[in-house]
């Protein structure tokens, strides 16, 4: 009989490792976008006149900022269109440098501007949405297939009502545990223009802060 029950609520089981495994895959997704994402969509705006055609710069070549965000590096696949960008570079107001032979092109560019960080931080508000759409998608999933063991009478209502709470203990925790690690992570793009949205990103905040001033308190 145990053995049974503990098969029966394997329901909630599943919903808790599905919700976990959607809110790690969020978390990572989350990694590689920063201030250098902000620069690197500038250039994305760009095109260049190439054979009568506007082409655009990010299917020229690839985008790149491996020593930080504000040095730009261009690898460009075709040599021949390098004075081509090149020239384009300068009329958008940067200085281009690259050498002799070679299919790199070097660009420093200012710290990117509010606006261009807003982007950016709407990036990571439309990850954390669709997050919390997967989790929503797996607690109803979950009750659909429920509500059938019940009908067939594979499960009772007491197992399946069990069950129902936990899925929905799981769903808030998850989408709570989602919506700081978006928080989180717009807050290091923004900085001092961070300021949280929602009631629920305004609770957040307000609770990080407070165990930021007790760890300040702490460690003076």
């Amino acid at each position: 009989m145990a053995g049974r029950a503990k098969e029966e609520e394997g329901y909630s089981v599943e919903a808790q490792e599905n919700m976990e495994v959607a809110v790690k895959n969020f978390e990572e997704s989350l990694i590689p976008i920063g201030s250098e994402e902000a620069n690197k969509n500038v250039f994305a705006t760009i095109k260049i006149l190439i054979k009568g055609v506007r082409r655009r710069l990010v299917d020229l070549g690839n985008v790149d900022a491996p020593e930080g965000p504000l040095k730009i590096q261009l690898m460009i696949f075709n040599k021949e269109h390098i004075p081509l960008i090149l020239d384009q570079l300068k009329e958008e107001g940067f200085k281009p440098r690259t050498e002799p032979g070679s299919q790199y092109i070097k660009v420093d560019v200012p710290p990117p501007t509010r606006l261009q960080l807003m982007d950016v931080a709407s990036d990571v508000d439309r990850r954390t949405k669709s997050c919390i759409g997967a989790l929503n998608k797996i607690r109803g999933n979950t009750a659909i297939r429920l509500q059938k063991a019940t009908e067939n009478e594979f499960i009772d209502q007491r197992t399946a009502g069990m069950a129902n709470k936990n899925i929905e203990r799981y769903y808030s925790k998850f989408e709570l545990q989602s919506a700081t690690i978006g928080l989180i992570k717009k807050r290091a793009i923004l900085g001092k223009w961070f300021s949280p949205e929602s009631d629920l990103e305004k609770d957040i905040y307000n609770k990080i802060k407070k165990k930021e001033e007790k760890k300040q308190q702490t460690d003076s």
